[in-house]
């Protein structure tokens, strides 16, 4: 099963190759019968390139003394031997800039059996600016225009594996293509930074040379939406891993992606970006760095133990900014084997990707996983691709008949790239949706169990409550009501009058109607409250001589009254009224309310007329018992000489109760 699995990893990419050569065939260098590729020129030497002093013809200028006039004439038909001097070329032809010092004349001879019955087109691709003529007429020029000198025009030399970095498409009408011989001339400007270079010139009738363009057109459109898919996938790494600077395999991928697109941009734009030689120094840059970043991923994705590949990726990435970097700078041709770094430069880029591909293979043929698979073919694939373009377009210099098609390999990195993107983003969703479900989960198992448990302290706290509620009622009728019952049944049985034994049975009585009607309002309403305790209570004031006043005003309901809140304030007016009755020897009671809004309580006054407050308040069990209560309300009570100047001496109780529940 290995061995097929690496049979596959070894053949698919090398038939995906053929696929794509066939492409490359079908939509770059098949050309119809129709069109001419004129692949044979004589390239003239640089001393009998220039301008040279001739006669024009009587026709064309006749100077003022009747003798012909001596002018500068550049047209190849200026000079009648030019066709027959110079070196024979094959073209395309890629010159370096130290092999010439001055312009390049290239002469080129063709036959149409028949006249041109439409317009041709003649496309042509070189370096730097080109001038042609036909037959000995200027045709075309992609010169830069006025001001721009030759010593500047390797200024304008762009990048790329195609020779041509500039493309002049020229539409000759048929008067100017009759049968017969024709002779063709192109004049290249002084060679630039990265050499001069010339392609075969393609000449054929409009409609083939429109086909023929489609499929460079349809090239050129591969190249551009994978540059800009590289730069929008990139970008968006970039940004990610700048926002969580722990997923660092983004940027490294971004980076990449981004060099990617960097390699493609001089397919796309008009011109350098940056003045010579940095703009070589940044694309052979963003090359070395592409490829180094290439076996970091790898290497790293692929989950090898050792460390090795990636010391070697950080080996060559130092190694290639220092050498590649200097050899840009200076102008090393790719393409000139008699010097070392072209060596350097293709034999580390072939150990690199060959490394890469090898990981790729090992770690696929390990995991077993489709994902793996697909990613070792694509690595496979781009280095197979690389080879093949670099073989061909700078080992055997044919640059010119081989469509740059690197742009697949960068498509399928790219294409990788975002697919691991979009699975990883996908995957980062899915384990956040699942995270949130685990999470939701666990908060609804803790919210149940918090609940149960609160709703166990719920019942503890009321049993809790009731049973100190039980308590308490127990002890205030042993000591209330039993004790009263107490003394009722010693009286019975010393014999004392009846009406005296029924007084104290009416007190147990009413005590215990009141202990009733305080445990019946529930819902904090002090002023019920005291109307009870009023018809409870009245009869035996007015037994006692007293007389009672009530300036009840209205006031809200108190949440420190419900429940069993009330029994409390009614035992604390009891204990009032008890100590008025049997101590203050007074003879008007007055109970009031108020609601003070401002420090959130409501005051009952309880004022009487009597002896008023001793000079030392001594605090025995009745006055305790008071303050404890009064505390269990959550409220405050103080003892005070009347405010009110119609009462004259007395004694003034204030109890504060809140408005508000306590927290």
């Amino acid at each position: 099963m290995s061995i097929q699995r690496l049979a596959l990893l070894v053949v698919l990419p090398l038939l995906m190759l053929g696929i794509v050569h066939l492409l490359s065939q079908q939509y770059g260098t098949a050309m119809p019968p129709q069109v001419l590729r004129l692949s044979e020129a004589r390239l003239l030497d640089s001393p009998q390139a220039e301008p040279v002093k001739m006669p024009v013809a009587p026709s064309d200028a006749v100077a003022s003394s009747g003798s012909p006039a001596a002018v500068d004439d550049l047209r190849p038909s200026a000079l009648p031997a030019l066709s027959a001097l110079g070196h024979p070329q094959s073209l395309p032809i890629q010159i370096h800039e130290t092999e010439t010092s001055g312009p390049l004349w290239f002469s080129m001879d063709f036959r149409l059996r028949e006249s041109a019955a439409q317009p041709y087109w003649l496309v042509i691709q070189h370096r730097p600016a080109a001038t042609v003529y036909l037959d000995g007429q200027l045709i075309a020029s992609s010169s830069q225009g006025a001001g721009y000198s030759p010593e500047d025009e390797d200024d304008f030399a762009q990048r790329g594996l195609l020779l041509a970095g500039r493309r002049l498409q020229v539409s000759i009408p048929p008067s100017l293509l009759a049968a017969g011989d024709h002779h063709l001339s192109v004049r290249l400007a002084r060679p630039g930074f990265e050499g001069a270079g010339l392609s075969a010139p393609l000449l054929g009738p409009a409609p083939e040379m429109r086909a023929l363009q489609e499929g460079r057109r349809f090239w050129q459109v591969l190249r551009v939406t994978t540059a800009l898919a590289g730069l929008v996938i990139g970008a968006f790494m970039v940004m990610v891993w700048l926002a969580l600077r722990q997923e660092w395999l983004y940027g490294i991928t971004g980076m990449f992606c981004l060099c990617t697109s960097l390699l493609l941009s001089p397919y796309l734009l008009n011109g350098a970006l940056f003045p010579a030689p940095w703009w070589r120094v940044t694309l052979d840059v963003a090359d070395v760095v592409s490829k180094a970043l290439l076996l970091f991923l790898v290497a790293r994705l692929s989950g090898v133990a050792s460390r090795w590949p990636v010391r070697m990726a950080t080996a060559y990435l130092a190694l290639g900014l220092v050498i590649d970097g200097y050899a840009a700078f200076s102008g090393w041709s790719w393409t000139d084997f008699g010097h070392p770094w072209p060596w350097w430069a293709l034999g580390s880029r072939v150990v690199v990707l060959a490394t890469a591909a090898v990981l790729a293979a090992r770690a696929a043929l390990a995991s077993g996983r489709r994902a793996d698979a697909v990613g070792a073919c694509a690595v496979a694939l781009s280095g197979w691709v690389w080879a093949y373009v670099s073989y061909f377009a700078l080992v055997v210099s044919q640059q010119l008949s081989v469509v740059d098609i690197n742009v697949i390999g960068h498509g399928v990195l790219i294409g990788i790239a975002g697919v691991a993107l979009q699975r990883r983003f996908v995957g980062s969703l899915r384990d956040q949706a699942q995270a949130r479900h685990r999470l939701e989960h666990a908060l609804d198992e803790r919210t149940r169990e918090l609940r149960a448990r609160w709703e166990e302290l719920q019942n503890s706290e009321r049993q809790r409550t009731a049973a100190q509620e039980r308590e308490r009622l127990l002890q205030e009728m042993h000591d209330g009501l039993g004790s009263q019952l107490v003394t009722a049944r010693l009286c019975a049985e010393r014999g004392v009058a009846s009406e005296t034994l029924v007084g104290l049975l009416d007190d147990c009585i009413r005590e215990m109607r009141l202990t009733v009607d305080a445990l019946a309002v529930t819902d904090g309403d002090l002023t019920l409250l005291l109307a009870n305790l009023r018809h409870r209570m009245g009869p035996r004031l007015q037994a006692a001589g007293l007389e009672l006043d009530w300036q009840l005003a209205d006031v809200p309901l108190l949440p420190t009254l419900r429940g069993t809140g009330g029994r409390e304030l009614i035992r604390i007016v009891q204990e009032a009224l008890g100590n008025i009755i049997h101590h203050a020897g007074a003879s008007r009671v007055r109970f009031a309310t108020r609601v003070d809004a401002a420090d959130g309580v409501v005051l009952l006054l309880i004022t009487d007329n009597g002896r008023g407050l001793p000079e030392a308040l001594r605090q025995g069990n009745g006055l305790r018992n008071m303050r404890r209560r009064a505390e269990r309300l959550s409220a405050r009570i103080e003892w005070r000489t009347p405010q009110d100047i119609g009462l004259a001496g007395g004694t003034e109780m204030v109890l504060y109760l809140p408005l508000q529940a306590p927290a």
